[in-house]
């Protein structure tokens, strides 16, 4: 038996085989019925029709053991667009568990990528798992779960309305102006566009202003209790604006549903909205002690990694790192992707960076890769990973510097799910 594997793209006859390890890898997705596995093949052959897109499987001996679903993503990485890379959909085989059929797609996905970009990213379904790999955490996504009576009331909501299919090149324009406006942001594919117009359970709101749409709020309706069917939440799937006035008449949508609906279930990125309305408790009644009121629920989800590092600081060229003038040395560990390990100089001259071969350097960092794509993506702040014994530096007067290098104003943020 040929234990390495092949790694190629799954061709159209063994798609079939590869939902059925999808269906069992997650039994969550519920694809269990032939009508489920008929939807779920119309998803993967429309997918297909995006070059962006692509299906990769390991093979061993002929039979298809594994397989990933990779992505080219524009991102918004501190205002400049770059190509990114994704992987989803990372299944097993129930039987071929344990043999490293994972590790060995993920190396894949990494050499696929490492000709086109310095980073890639994923949602990991055990953060430890992939941190182990190299992956570093994103920004934390928080789940509040606010009364409407306690959101602003603006003055109006009179350029709210419902999403129509002739607003599609509006909304997408609006997309993709968020995009731009937000560090992390993915922009947004067509088959992302499909679901606010094609899925009836999912209804969209505009704000539309002379046939401009400036932001959305897409939601689904939920059960509030199962024995009263008139008590519902809403359910945000996703809530973006443009500026304050957009989020006003927005807030006063949902707060004008206060009648039938019971609690605004609200994900997002964003560490501030418990400033927004006025009781900000979820509903729990839990304390956390002393005397703290639980307010959200949190969780880790995207993760990055830096697959090159000198590659990312030549890609953040024109970046200002922080006004800083400072040679810095900068030893990474990467046990995952060991040409990747190793120490780059770095020299900062108000700001700009430019990566050296060799020279002198006022201070050295030590850092493990995981930390390290956080660090640079503005995920955390370094003062926090030295202080938690994360990194270590060869002199702490240069702490301030190196910590102000790295900071962010705000945190990066990602919508995309894949």
């Amino acid at each position: 038996m040929n234990k390495a594997g092949r790694i190629k793209k799954i061709p159209i006859k063994d798609v079939d085989s590869f939902i059925d390890i999808v269906a069992n890898a997650y039994p969550g997705f519920k694809i269990v019925s032939p009508e489920e596995k008929r939807k779920t093949r119309r998803r993967f052959r429309k997918l297909l029709r995006d070059q962006t897109i692509c299906h990769y499987g390991l093979y061993r001996d002929g039979k298809l053991l594994g397989g990933m679903r990779t992505y080219d993503f524009t991102m918004n990485l501190f205002s400049l667009r770059i190509l990114v890379g994704g992987v989803g959909l990372v299944a097993v085989d129930l039987l071929h568990k344990k043999e490293k059929v994972c590790k060995d797609l993920i190396s894949a996905f990494i050499a696929l990528h490492k000709k086109k970009t310095p980073l890639v990213a994923l949602y990991p379904f055990r953060p430890d798992f992939y941190r182990k790999m190299g992956f570093g955490y994103g920004t934390k996504l928080n789940e509040y779960r606010i009364r409407p009576s306690d959101l602003p009331r603006g003055n109006s909501k009179q350029h709210v309305r419902f999403l129509l299919k002739r607003d599609r090149k509006a909304f997408k324009e609006c997309c993709h102006r968020y995009f731009l406006m937000h560090h992390g942001m993915f922009d947004i594919k067509e088959h992302e566009l499909d679901y606010f117009f094609l899925h009836p359970e999912a209804k969209t709101v505009v704000y539309k202003k002379n046939k401009r749409v400036s932001g959305y709020l897409c939601f689904v309706f939920k059960k509030a209790k199962d024995e009263n069917f008139l008590r519902n939440n809403i359910e945000i799937k996703e809530l973006i604006y443009e500026n304050r006035d957009v989020l006003m008449e927005l807030l006063t949508f949902m707060y004008t549903q206060l009648d039938q609906i019971d609690r605004i279930i609200w994900p997002t990125q964003d560490e501030n909205v418990h400033f927004l309305p006025l009781d900000p408790r979820d509903g729990s009644e839990n304390l956390i002690p002393i005397l703290a009121h639980q307010t959200n629920t949190q969780g880790v989800g995207i993760m990055y990694r830096v697959i090159d590092v000198r590659g990312m600081f030549k890609l953040l060229k024109n970046h200002i790192f922080g006004h800083q003038n400072c040679r810095l040395r900068l030893n990474v560990k990467d046990s995952f992707l060991k040409e990747n390990e190793g120490s780059v100089i770095v020299h900062f001259k108000d700001g700009r960076s430019s990566v050296k071969n060799r020279g002198d350097f006022d201070v050295e960092v030590y850092i493990d890769i995981s930390d390290f794509s956080s660090l640079i993506l503005g995920a955390v702040n370094y003062k926090s990973l030295f202080e938690y014994g994360l990194s270590d530096i060869s002199s702490e007067r240069y702490l301030d510097v190196v910590h102000n290098i790295f900071a962010v104003d705000k945190k990066p943020i990602c919508h995309t799910i894949f």
